[in-house]
């Protein structure tokens, strides 16, 4: 989904020219000001208000899933208990390392998912921009990682790279050492190993799921070695599949998010950002959000990779008003 800005009146404009994402246009002495001001909030009032968000978003924004959490208060009530716990836990971590209040109730949403990793692992990743990318790359997996693991005690459900085989389930580690002895080489067929590797696995073969998935999808380059619109059919397939299984649409949700400044893996996320057919099981990390920010402005872009295509309408504060020294 687009991230929206609060500004009409304020575009940037995407490398190819086309209009981009609206950001809001705030001076930072404004954003500074209103941070300032606003009241330091620091803990969880009422172990309720993680429940209370968990069940909203069942009844009101996610309804799929009440297939597999219930539609009663009492289903609820009982199918939650574990993610209610944990996700209280959750989020007075996450306030304590100086996550806003409301991100921190969102992200323990995740204790709703299964969270899966498909990493494009082709040369590329190790020989353009003089190997920044695979740096980059480590720092999102570990990032993701840490959030994972406070929402589930197995972290990262299952991660799996486009070009090799095996991959890593119950993801809990650092992964510098694994990701820098990996072998890397290779093209980019994102739809086709998408298939093979996460969704015939944990989704389309398996009539047993329990829980809905979140699909990361990241890649450093646009499409190879695959037709052109398999990754759309591989998407709007899986989604339909899931909704003739009785799983409902909302069983599966994929996000997309670019390593670097290859102007074919902007075009891919501009194209899939813009593909109306797509919209409600797609979230795509704007191309001008540098994932390379990651360890700056954590909060703000952590967010939109993890509940961007979860919570399509939430909208992280500004950039530079969640900015970490």
């Amino acid at each position: 989904m687009r991230f929206k800005s609060s500004d009409p009146n304020t575009d940037i404009a995407h490398p190819n020219g086309q209009r981009g994402v609206k950001k809001p246009a705030v001076e930072k002495q404004t954003i500074e000001k209103s941070v300032a001001e606003e009241p330091k909030k620091n803990s969880i009032s009422k172990d309720e208000q993680i429940g209370e968000r968990l069940k909203d978003v069942i009844i009101n924004h996610r309804k799929g899933l009440q297939i597999m959490y219930g539609e009663t208060e009492a289903e609820l009530d009982e199918s939650l208990e574990v993610p209610i716990k944990r996700g209280e836990e959750m989020a007075r971590k996450l306030i304590t390392m100086g996550c806003n209040i409301e991100i921190a109730k969102n992200l323990a949403l995740l204790t709703l998912y299964d969270v899966t990793v498909l990493i494009d692992d082709s040369d590329s990743m190790i020989t353009e921009e003089n190997g920044q990318r695979k740096k980059t790359l480590i720092r999102f997996i570990d990032h993701i990682t840490e959030i994972c693991l406070m929402a589930k005690e197995c972290g990262i459900f299952a991660m799996r790279f486009m070009n090799s085989g095996g991959g890593k389930n119950n993801w809990t580690g650092k992964s510098q050492e694994y990701l820098d002895h990996h072998s890397y080489g290779g093209v980019t067929r994102i739809g086709t190993e998408l298939k093979r590797k996460i969704l015939d696995k944990f989704v389309i073969g398996n009539p047993n799921q329990s829980k809905p998935l979140l699909v990361l999808i990241v890649t450093d380059g646009a499409v190879e070695g695959e037709r052109k619109g398999h990754l759309k059919k591989v998407i709007q397939g899986c989604v339909n599949e899931r909704e003739a299984a009785c799983k409902g649409r909302d069983a599966v949700k994929f996000q997309f998010s670019c390593i670097g400044n290859d102007p074919g893996a902007t075009q891919l996320l501009v194209d899939l950002d813009e593909d109306p057919d797509l919209g409600e099981s797609i979230d795509v990390l704007p191309v001008e959000f540098d994932l390379e920010c990651l360890f700056t402005e954590k909060w703000f872009i952590l967010p939109k990779i993890l509940l961007g295509a979860i919570l399509p309408d939430v909208r992280p504060p500004h950039l530079n008003s969640l900015a970490i020294p």
